[in-house]
């Protein structure tokens, strides 16, 4: 995303340099009290970090001198890493603006539950003010002035404290017009006084009815403030405000601000792979293979992370990690592994594995989980000092943005990443270095990643501009005092007036040279696509990964000197070859379900249509999964064999669908017909 501050970055400067001069005497006066008392171009002690100053600055610099119609029409949008603190920022200029220009309302969105809740405890009772020390004793304003209303939580004082409170803090959906609720907050919010709307989160802002509603509210917002940590989509879209401070991951290492990422992977050598019939459930041949011959074989790329023996071993590297941070913590807090899962069915078993076979008390967090356990996750850090704590949780991308717990050093990917945004947020909640009594700011923390080369995320680590280190003893252990390279040099623009304007309509234009587009006539839409369904055959034949061979373990870090070092294969608990994990009927028909609507949408946008007519696509999948392995039962009422016969084909059905050319077209052109 373009940063829009760039052109003034000159000005912006020496306006700083200058003694902060504006109209306002006020903001002037906030500034100074900000201030360190012998450096007036750097924050006093105690309330924001630098980089926090460097971007609050900027909103004072572009509210004030240069405007909202130059800058910031739709907003302004705050790009700063996981961990570095965006929600002091929001507390410090909400201070100034209610200081320095009386503005008495605030709403703050946000995008789920999670996020509301971690913001709802820094706003109560002001607390955030109190802890920065943003609130000078010359202004009248004080902490008990910012009173605060939570939309949808038990702590809301209802309607008149909707009216009357300083601070609206909600969900977007609850202003949504699609709702009965959320016209009434919607109405109430517009027939208020103008506000001051910040926007956390903000790369969850594309979505069309969430656009909407911020439309709806464009002409009450004296000032929007979005903020992020990934502004990227992986649609390719970004919020409608204008960046203007960017503070990334690599800024945040220099400053020894987050754990520096390792990530580790296994070093295979050989693969035992063994042929079962879905049907019957009848091996029918075992097969021990060279890793370089793996790829020929079609395996899926979560096989390697959710198959039986490949799962155990990754989860025996990731404790042995844990073991590693236990040891770094010397008792001053309880690190956790976070294991994420891309279906509930995978993430039961791995839960089930941890706590059955590795003996690890495991908590496990889904869309389904009950409010208590969903508690339990977001104050996971809190319960870490009692006599039983959890060391591992276990989630469905339900633990994203806004799950802030310092004390996850370790985590599992049990799934493979297509989007960027989501891959950066899951490793963010690694990111945020533990601060408790008895570890000091300048203590180096690492955030230990456990995953697997076939995964293919060198994308994600390349992030991170990942290199390697050659020529590490095999059983060379990690010291991260010794170990950890200095960190990276931050970047900055050393000579702003050389940057050139991009037009906006030009920003995402990537030119390739002069070309000739070729374009392949699409396929005519099949009519009789109920019976090209039904003439589709199958193998019951399905290859499931039984052993592994691992040479090492290899671990790469990824800033610095960029080294790679390497440890022993896991080791897996006794008598644990041959105990199977087994789920329930629910999950795995549930897991059918997820998967299907999964294949649905993907099949819609690789012919060609918008995901919107996943429907259609979806109920013709359901009625041939039906026809061809359940034996016409449906997935309510499907018994146990079938259901694990017709989980096992679903990779199957894509391939086969996927290469008729037009059958896709003709479910959704000819579904009603």
């Amino acid at each position: 995303m373009f940063n829009e501050f760039a052109r003034y970055e000159d000005a912006f400067k020496q306006w700083c340099q200058d003694g902060y001069k504006t109209s306002n005497p006020e903001t002037y006066r906030y500034i100074d009290f900000l201030s360190d008392p012998s450096n007036d171009q750097a924050p006093r002690e105690g309330t924001l970090w630098p980089h926090q100053w460097e971007a609050f600055l900027r909103v004072v610099y572009c509210y004030e001198v240069v405007g909202k119609k130059t800058i910031g029409l739709h907003g302004l949008l705050l790009n700063i890493v996981t961990g570095g603190g965006k929600t002091a920022d929001i507390a410090a200029i909400i201070a100034w603006l209610k200081i320095a220009h009386g503005i008495q309302k605030f709403v703050l969105l946000c995008p789920n539950l999670i996020v509301r809740d971690r913001l709802e405890v820094d706003f109560e009772k002001g607390e955030v003010f109190k802890d920065r020390d943003l609130l000078p004793e010359w202004s009248p304003v004080r902490s008990r002035d910012f009173d605060l209303t939570t939309l949808g939580s038990d702590k809301s004082g209802g309607w008149a404290s909707f009216l009357g409170a300083s601070i609206i803090l909600g969900n977007i959906h609850q202003f949504y017009l699609s709702n009965i609720s959320g016209k009434s907050n919607l109405s109430a919010l517009m027939n208020g006084p103008d506000f001051v709307l910040f926007n956390d989160e903000a790369h969850n802002s594309p979505a069309e009815e969430y656009t909407a509603t911020l439309q709806h509210m464009e002409n009450k917002i004296l000032l929007r403030i979005d903020t992020t940590a990934t502004p990227d989509r992986a649609d390719g879209k970004t919020p409608d405000s204008d960046m203007i401070y960017e503070y990334n991951v690599n800024d945040a290492l220099a400053d020894g601000l987050i754990a520096t990422p390792v990530v580790y992977q296994p070093d295979i050598k050989t693969v035992e792979l063994t042929y079962t019939d879905a049907l019957t459930g009848i091996t029918k041949r075992v097969e021990e293979i060279d890793w370089e011959e793996v790829d020929r074989k079609g395996l899926s790329a979560t096989q390697w992370v959710t198959d039986d023996k490949p799962m155990r071993q990754q989860m025996s590297i990731a404790l042995k990690r844990i073991k590693e941070q236990e040891t770094r913590a010397k008792g001053r807090y309880q690190p956790i592994l976070f294991v994420v899962a891309v279906c509930k069915k995978d993430a039961q078993k791995a839960a089930s594995t941890l706590n059955k076979i590795f003996k690890i008390k495991t908590l496990l967090v889904t869309e389904d989980s009950e409010e208590e356990d969903r508690k339990q996750a977001r104050e996971l850090g809190r319960k870490q000092k009692t006599t039983d704590p959890y060391k591992a949780v276990v989630s469905v991308l339900m633990l994203r943005e806004g799950w802030d717990v310092p004390e996850v050093s370790v985590i599992l990917l049990l799934r493979k990443f297509s989007s960027k945004v989501y891959g950066q947020q899951v490793i963010g909640r690694g990111l945020r270095k533990v601060r408790t009594k008895g570890v000091k700011q300048d203590e180096p923390q690492i955030c230990a990643v456990v995953d697997h080369p076939k995964l293919e995320h060198n994308w994600l680590w390349e992030i991170f501009n990942c290199r390697i280190r050659e020529n590490v003893s095999t059983e060379q252990s990690f010291d991260e005092t010794i170990d950890l390279p200095p960190p990276p040099p931050k970047q900055e623009i050393a000579h702003p007036e050389l940057v050139i304007d991009m037009p906006k309509e030009l920003e995402d234009y990537k030119d390739d040279g002069m070309f000739e587009i070729q374009t392949e006539e699409a396929a005519e839409p099949v009519q009789n696509w109920i019976a090209v369904l039904e003439g589709l055959e199958y193998s019951t034949e399905t290859i499931e990964i039984t052993d592994v061979q691992i040479r090492s373990v290899i671990g790469k870090e990824l800033t610095g000197k960029k080294w790679k070092t390497y440890t022993s294969p896991p080791e897996l608990p006794p008598g644990s070859n041959g105990v199977e994990i087994t789920v329930t009927d629910d999950i795995v028909r549930e897991a059918i379900k997820e998967r299907l609507l999964e294949m649905a949408e993907q099949l819609c946008v690789s012919s060609g249509y918008a995901a919107g007519f996943r429907g259609e696509v979806y109920s013709a999948l359901i009625q041939h999964i039906r026809s061809k392995f359940l034996m016409g039962a449906s997935l309510g009422l499907a018994e146990e064999k079938s259901l694990e016969y017709a989980w096992r084909m679903l990779d199957q059905v894509m391939d086969k669908i996927s290469r008729v050319p037009g059958l896709i077209a003709g479910i959704i052109e000819y579904a009603d017909k």
